[in-house]
């Protein structure tokens, strides 16, 4: 009856343990799921706001309000004291979702300040969001741009700033986002348009993503920006999350919309 008893024992313990573990198991595979490689993408997509940048940066004989898209108002506010600058923008895209560039969806008001025309060293731009959302996610946070001026190259620099940005999704999960990143016109300094512009940039930062779990982000081979391109055509940015590897790979150049992620030695090509 002892060997019985102990063996009755042994067997519930050991099928408690069976059970905790398959619960262990689950529960992990369900939190490695809920943060995929598109949120990060997304997110990098999201707080961009190349395009906002280029509507406020004009030439000074250019920042006028305007309707633009059919569903994007801008506003500029005048001055009390009749200044040209400071300036400050509000770009409104409406209450009801409004398909931009690359079909992205945006709604609700982004406010811009600068201080001085974008080109000038020490000017400084804020950006910042009401009820502001992209692709039915709502962002929160503030931007900043300095122009830090020519670099020893000779090239125009600025230091992007974002030290408490975050995105919420439909569902009430969330993802935050810090960062500092330099960004570098490579080519276009010759000329005021902006269509020839090309940016390097490069930079680091980190966020709490949809698990709740800290996650680093470095950019590792500098991102290329063209203009007229939404994302970037060349540039490497690794991500890593408690001891593991993304690694996000935007390729060779081509004005695209395709970027090869690869974890744990499998590659796989996204759709942006």
């Amino acid at each position: 009856m002892r060997k019985t008893g102990k063996f009755f024992v042994l067997m519930i313990l050991a099928g408690s343990l069976a059970l905790l573990n398959s619960c262990n198991k689950s529960e992990v595979e369900e939190i490695a799921s809920k943060t995929e490689a598109k949120d990060y993408l997304a997110l990098f997509s999201a707080f961009n706001l190349d395009s906002e940048e280029i509507i406020t940066s004009g030439d000074e004989n250019d920042l006028k309000s305007a309707e633009l898209l059919g569903c994007l108002t801008v506003t500029i506010h005048e001055n009390e004291d009749g200044e040209f600058w400071p300036r400050s923008w509000t770009l409104d895209y409406g209450d009801e979702n409004c398909e931009t560039f690359n079909g992205n969806l945006r709604r609700g008001k982004i406010h811009v300040t600068l201080s001085d025309w974008w080109r000038n060293e020490g000017s400084f731009r804020e950006i910042t969001f009401e009820d502001y959302y992209f692709n039915n996610n709502k962002l929160e946070g503030t931007k900043t741009i300095l122009n830090n001026g020519e670099n020893e190259n000779g090239n125009l620099t600025l230091t992007k700033k974002m030290p408490d940005g975050k995105i919420v999704y439909p569902d009430g999960s969330e993802m935050s986002w810090h960062c500092e990143k330099l960004s570098e016109m490579v080519e276009g300094k010759e000329t005021l348009l902006f269509a020839d512009d090309v940016w390097s940039v490069t930079g680091a930062g980190a966020g709490v993503n949809k698990d709740g779990q800290t996650y680093n982000f470095e950019i590792t081979s500098p991102l290329i920006y063209k203009n007229g391109c939404f994302w970037p055509v060349s540039g490497i940015v690794e991500i890593s999350t408690n001891g593991s590897l993304q690694v996000f790979d935007y390729g060779e150049g081509e004005c695209d919309n395709k970027v090869t992620v690869t974890s744990n030695g499998v590659s796989e090509t996204i759709e942006l």
